[in-house]
């Protein structure tokens, strides 16, 4: 569940950030980077839950998608927050160049 919801929202916000940044200004790599080691990172471990538990593994609870939600908002959001930085220290440092060469 967590890793479809992430694919879903890592794939749509990759695609509109490709779709609207043709100079490469917002790092959009950056971002990339890290959905697909996250993604990475819950389908090794959906592998190992299913091969240890079988398909029980599968079955859920109310509970479980709450946390799974949950888990999924914190995740994108420090996601976000991380390539918000990048973003911030890329114009940072392509400021000091500018008043450098000035």
């Amino acid at each position: 569940m967590i890793l479809v919801l992430f694919m879903l929202i890592g794939g749509l916000i990759s695609t509109i950030g490709y779709i609207k940044d043709r100079n490469g200004r917002f790092c959009f790599s950056a971002l990339c980077y890290m959905f697909y080691g996250s993604m990475l990172m819950w389908s090794v471990d959906l592998y190992t839950e299913l091969k240890e538990e079988g398909t029980e593994a599968l079955a859920m609870t109310a509970e479980d998608v709450v946390d799974d939600l949950l888990l999924t908002a914190s995740v994108t959001g420090l996601a976000v927050l991380v390539w918000f930085i990048v973003i911030a220290w890329k114009a940072l440092i392509t400021a000091r160049v500018a008043a450098v060469k000035a």
